[in-house]
């Protein structure tokens, strides 16, 4: 064991809007399970969905965090593939292993499929325990806190994925989010010829066309000009409104696709007679199984960049004041980590 305390600090979400911290025993590691120390977590819009009441998924008390990176503290029995020390970053999701879905590399869409964080205690805790198949190996070029976004990373190239995307598509993201921002990067990996980014916040926009867009749309400046209608081969909607569907159905020419991503929260409308009579593709996305060594390797090479993305950094101890700032101060931060000293606690 690297770290002697027997003791886990965990943070959970307690309420509306509120997480307290105490401290519990460290799990007990089981058959075909690894414990992790984690280093290093990324706040996401949806652990706010579901301390505010808008996305139903676990209820409190219960420790969120999806977006975890760590190193390999203890293994089960029948563990081969992972030993103390290795750094590893976590898929959270898990599913039955046995029905038809499982055994053909689609858990999430298993009936029982749930996520660590979402339904399960996730990685608002000092040592967590996961399936040893929920792992995946870090090579020295990514840190800590990088790896944190290879679980979003993967749902936005699953995406990818489907959209089949072909040298030179003309493509638009709506959204100027993490997510947004992520899919710019992939879609010029991809091969999509000219990449245009809309969304509301200048700074994230300058910082599309650093990571690869061909232009940006602010749709709040008096003097944009609105993006050519029916032009485009492929609109990503990552925002997730009425407006952002609507306007991904008018950007699109005649057969092309559109990938749904962002969650609206709510049934929104759809003009479907525009839909079929373009012959639109409708495409929705969760998690991709598959693509997580993909990803891992386009951090690594720079194909995927992150860095750019991570705005600002909290000590694990302050995990609700993380929280607070990502809710307070949405239009400054991208993206925030919050980080684990390896040696905190010891003392507790």
């Amino acid at each position: 064991m690297r770290n002697p305390s027997t003791r886990n600090q965990i943070w959970e979400w307690t309420g509306l809007n509120a997480v307290m911290s105490r401290e519990a025993e460290r799990a007990d590691v089981g058959p075909g399970q690894v414990e992790v120390g984690i280093r290093a977590i990324g706040i996401c819009g949806t652990d706010l969905h579901i301390m505010s009441g808008h996305a139903e998924f676990g209820e409190p008390p219960l420790p969120l965090g999806h977006e975890l990176a760590g190193v390999v503290e203890r293994v089960g029995a029948g563990v081969t593939a992972w030993r103390t020390g290795d750094r590893v970053c976590i898929d959270p999701l898990t599913g039955c292993g046995e029905c038809g879905e499982c055994l053909s590399g689609n858990k999430h869409r298993c009936p029982d499929a749930g996520e660590f964080g979402l339904r399960y205690p996730g990685g608002w805790q000092r040592f967590m325990v996961v399936p040893s198949a929920n792992l995946y190996r870090l090579p020295g070029a990514i840190g800590f806190a990088e790896a944190t976004q290879a679980e979003t990373l993967h749902c936005c190239l699953g995406g990818i994925d489907k959209l089949d995307v072909r040298i030179g598509d003309r493509a638009t993201v709506i959204g100027d989010g993490p997510t947004g921002l992520y899919f710019v990067q992939l879609l010029r990996a991809a091969g999509a010829g000219k990449v245009r980014l809309i969304g509301m916040r200048d700074y994230r926009l300058q910082l599309a066309l650093e990571l690869g867009a061909d232009e940006t749309t602010n749709v709040l400046a008096a003097d944009s000009l609105p993006p050519a209608a029916a032009s485009q081969d492929i609109v990503i909607d990552a925002a997730g409104t009425e407006t952002s569907l609507a306007q991904s159905i008018e950007l699109l020419k005649i057969g092309g696709r559109l990938l749904l991503f962002g969650l609206a929260g709510k049934p929104i409308t759809v003009d479907m007679q525009t839909v079929v009579l373009k012959e639109l593709s409708l495409l929705g996305s969760t998690n991709a199984p598959r693509v997580w060594s993909r990803v891992i390797g386009m951090m690594a090479s720079g194909q995927a960049r992150v860095k750019p993305l991570l705005t600002h950094a909290y000590p694990f101890g302050e995990l609700d004041r993380a929280i607070a700032f990502a809710r307070s101060q949405t239009d400054e931060a991208i993206k925030i980590i919050v980080t684990v000293d390896e040696n905190q606690g010891e003392s507790q």
